[in-house]
């Protein structure tokens, strides 16, 4: 087995079990899951939008890689369980909870809903919202003294945010790979990657976005 590892999977969020389920069928999200398994050794994963670290754990537990993962994601349940999905992992992957945008120091609104519908249970998910702190990659980077060879971005919109603030490591060689969802909106996006030297390996086209690998010459 190319990868082996534990996930916490709670009662009341059935979305995590299906995920589960699909990811051991080899269903889930198939190009990014074979993309992350091509991940060379002593790589450096960046997760952006990890969720319940779901992809991070799967980066960090490919056997004989020694591969240094950090995920970010301004999700409160998703975090909860991340910090867990990290513990059972033998922190092998790092968490960063944030929500990763143009400039750090901001306070930014998240509004999402609970997301434990059970039929039977509950008649209709609770809505609520708070506030984050924003946080760039390009000063994580420089605090951190840590360079993404690879980086995944997954972030419902605001991917915008997240390569402004990330113009010096766009710019740095040592960064060779990108995949990232991109909005229908934002398709722009496409077209900065391609002038700071990556190329279109892959994209899929979704019915809301667009997924894409994008590799450096």
């Amino acid at each position: 087995k190319q990868v082996e590892a534990k996930f916490f999977v709670p009662f009341f969020s059935h979305y995590v079990a299906q995920d589960l389920t699909q990811m051991a069928a080899g269903k889930r999200e198939p190009e990014l899951y074979n993309w992350i398994g091509t991940l060379p050794s002593h790589a450096v994963f960046f997760d952006i939008g990890t969720n319940y670290g779901q992809e991070s754990v799967w980066a960090s537990s490919l056997k004989g890689r020694n591969i240094t993962v950090v995920g970010f994601d301004c999700g409160l349940l998703g975090a909860h369980f991340c910090a867990l999905n990290s513990v059972l992992n033998e922190n092998r992957f790092s968490f960063v909870f944030a929500a990763v945008g143009a400039k750090s120091g901001d306070l930014i609104d998240i509004s999402i809903n609970s997301d434990t519908h059970i039929r039977g249970l509950h008649k209709k998910n609770v809505p609520y919202s708070y506030q984050v702190p924003s946080i760039s990659l390009d000063d994580f980077i420089s605090q951190r003294k840590l360079e993404p060879t690879h980086l995944k971005i997954d972030v419902d919109g605001a991917e915008v945010g997240v390569l402004d603030g990330a113009q010096k490591l766009l710019e740095n060689d040592v960064l060779r790979e990108i995949f990232i969802e991109i909005e229908r909106e934002n398709l722009h996006l496409v077209h900065i990657l391609e002038a700071h030297g990556f190329v279109i390996k892959w994209h899929q086209e979704k019915p809301q976005n667009i997924e894409y690998i994008l590799i450096r010459e």
